[in-house]
């Protein structure tokens, strides 16, 4: 079981992947943009933070950016859909930025358990 922060403006993506991560075992705390989840980051520090790219108040790009910074060790994965872009750019980006792995939306609710599944026994590894 891990802590899991879920970053995530779109509120259906958000209860859909709490209910997957949930139904795995796996505590979740859910934030609606990157400004609330570092807030949540300044009370508990998750195992994992998945964070969406593109949001209100603070792109999960500086989420990410700043996290890294300050909890370099977090194991994050990015999510995007892309807005009006390819979703690619913002997901290399997010890997450069310190993301261990990333996914297009849709997400595939097996590879993202797998994904989590890695990163919390160690293996950081690409799993998408």
């Amino acid at each position: 079981m891990a802590k899991i922060l879920l970053v995530e403006d779109d509120d259906l993506v958000r209860d859909m992947l709490t209910q997957v991560l949930e139904r795995a075992s796996h505590q979740v705390t859910c934030a609606a943009n990157g400004e609330d989840a570092s807030e949540c980051l300044k009370k508990e520090a998750p195992d994992i933070m998945i964070t969406d790219i593109i949001m209100p108040k603070k792109s999960g790009i500086t989420l990410i950016s700043e996290v890294k910074d300050r909890h370099p060790n977090l194991e994050i994965i990015a999510i995007s859909g892309g807005g009006r872009l390819d979703p690619t750019g913002y997901l290399d980006l997010s890997e450069t930025l310190g993301a261990s792995v990333s996914f297009e939306k849709p997400i595939d609710n097996t590879a993202l358990l797998m994904a989590v599944d890695l990163l919390l026994h160690g293996k950081t590894e690409k799993a998408n």
